[in-house]
């Protein structure tokens, strides 16, 4: 098993968080606008896209429509045909449940 550094100072923990933002790019778009762009750059229809990428038309009808949240394998299926993968961007956080007790990293 990993060890896990609590001791780390505030510095380094504000280091680690500066290369943690350098790594995750920031999210510029919402999963059914990414969607429909990639079927409108291939030229299919719904039915034509979905059925390229193993899901049916209706789920993709669903995603697309902002009224389905798709779990990480039927989004990598959607993705698969442009080379992409699920992964992690940056949004604006709700709160600072990160940062520990009086907004100190772990609270050191």
């Amino acid at each position: 098993m990993k060890r896990v550094h609590r001791r780390l100072s505030r510095d380094e923990v504000e280091a680690l968080r500066e290369k943690l933002v350098d790594l995750v790019p920031e999210a510029r778009a919402s999963i059914p606008e990414i969607l429909r762009t990639m079927r409108f750059i291939t030229r299919k229809s719904q039915a034509e896209y979905a059925a390229l990428c193993g899901v049916s038309q209706r789920v993709l009808a669903h995603i697309e429509a902002g009224k389905a949240d798709p779990s990480t394998k039927t989004l990598d299926k959607l993705l698969r045909p442009f080379g992409l993968a699920v992964g992690v961007v940056s949004v604006p956080r709700l709160d600072d449940s990160l940062n520990g007790p009086q907004g100190e990293a772990g609270g050191q």
